[in-house]
C-alpha cells in the first residue's frame, strides 16, 4: 500500500510539472501585444552635459541622420524593459515617450516602414534615432548611417507591421514641439506607389533637391559672421531670411552636399561639437 501511495504522489507531481510550463507560456503570451496606453516617461535627464526633456507629444516629425543601435545586443532589455532583437523594428530616441510608433522614411529613396520606439539613446541633434540592423536592410539604409524623416504615429496598435512601400505624396516637414528639435523647410516631390517588389528599384528616388548643414541661427548678422569665419573650411555661407512671423534672420548653412555620406563625414570633425543646435536643412 506504501508504494501505491509513493506512486500516486509520484504520478500526480509529474502532472503538476508539466501543466506548469504551458502556463507560463500562455501568460507570456499575453503580454506580448503591449498597448501604448500606458507610456514611460521618466523625468528629464542628462547626457554629456546636455539635458533631455521626455514628454508625450502630440505631434512629432524630425529630418536627421539614423544609425544602427551598437548598445544592445539580442536579448538585452530596453529602457522600459522589453527584449531588444535585431530582427525586431525597434529604435531609440532621446525624448519620445516609451514606447512610441513612428513612420521612418528612407528619404534616399522613398521606402518607410513603422518602428517601435522602446529605448534611450540618439542624443545628438543631427543624429535622431538609432535603428535596429533589421530596420536598416528592410529600407536599404547605408550602414554607416542615412538620413530619414520620423513621424510620430498617434495610435494604441500594440505591435508593428514591416512592409515596406513608397509614399505617393510627403507633406512638407513641420516643427516639432519642443526646442531641440530641428525644423526642416523641405517640398517631398510625388512618387509612385510601388505594388510589384521588382519594380522598386527602378521606381525608388531621392526625396529631395539638396542637402544643407544649417550650423547656427542668428538675429545679427555680426554673430553669423564670427561662426562664418571658424566654419572657413567647410565653406560655409550666410543666408538672410524672413520667417513666417516676419522677422528676419540669418542662418550659417554648409552646403549644398552631393550625397548625404559627405554630410556625416563632416559632422564627425570635431569642429562641430560646440554647435548643439545643428540641423538637417533640406530643399
Amino acid at each position: 500500500m506504501k508504494y501505491i501511495y509513493l506512486l500516486l504522489i509520484l504520478l500526480l507531481s509529474q502532472c503538476a510539472a508539466v501543466n506548469i510550463v504551458p502556463l507560463a507560456i500562455e501568460d507570456s503570451n499575453k503580454n506580448k501585444n503591449i498597448s501604448l496606453i500606458e507610456k514611460y516617461i521618466e523625468e528629464p535627464y542628462q547626457v554629456d552635459g546636455k539635458w533631455f526633456y521626455p514628454r508625450d507629444y502630440k505631434s512629432y516629425t524630425e529630418v536627421g541622420i539614423a544609425e544602427i543601435e551598437i548598445e544592445l545586443n539580442n536579448g538585452d532589455l530596453t529602457t522600459n524593459k522589453e527584449f531588444f532583437h535585431n530582427d525586431a523594428h525597434s529604435g531609440s530616441h532621446r525624448s519620445l515617450p516609451l514606447p512610441s510608433i513612428l513612420e521612418v522614411t528612407n528619404l534616399e529613396n522613398g521606402r518607410t516602414t513603422k518602428v517601435r520606439v522602446n529605448n534611450r539613446g540618439a542624443y545628438s541633434s543631427t543624429h535622431i534615432i538609432n535603428l535596429s540592423s533589421g530596420v536598416f536592410k528592410e529600407l536599404n539604409l547605408n550602414s554607416g548611417g542615412g538620413l530619414v524623416k520620423i513621424e510620430l504615429i498617434n495610435t494604441n496598435e500594440s505591435f508593428i507591421l514591416s512592409e515596406t512601400q513608397t509614399f505617393e505624396e510627403e507633406k512638407k516637414v513641420v516643427e516639432a514641439p519642443i526646442s531641440d528639435v530641428v525644423v526642416i523647410d523641405a517640398e517631398i516631390p510625388n512618387t509612385e506607389i510601388v505594388t510589384n517588389v521588382s519594380d522598386i528599384q527602378t521606381i525608388e528616388k531621392r526625396q529631395y533637391n539638396e542637402i544643407y548643414l544649417n550650423v547656427a541661427t542668428f538675429s545679427f548678422l555680426e554673430n553669423a559672421k564670427i561662426v562664418l569665419d571658424e566654419l572657413s573650411n567647410f565653406k560655409a555661407k550666410v543666408y538672410n531670411m524672413t520667417t513666417s512671423g516676419g522677422t528676419q534672420i540669418f542662418r550659417v548653412l554648409i552646403g549644398p552636399y552631393e550625397d548625404v555620406n559627405k554630410l556625416i563625414n563632416d559632422l564627425k570633425d570635431d569642429t562641430f561639437k560646440k554647435y548643439e543646435d545643428l540641423s538637417i536643412f533640406l530643399i
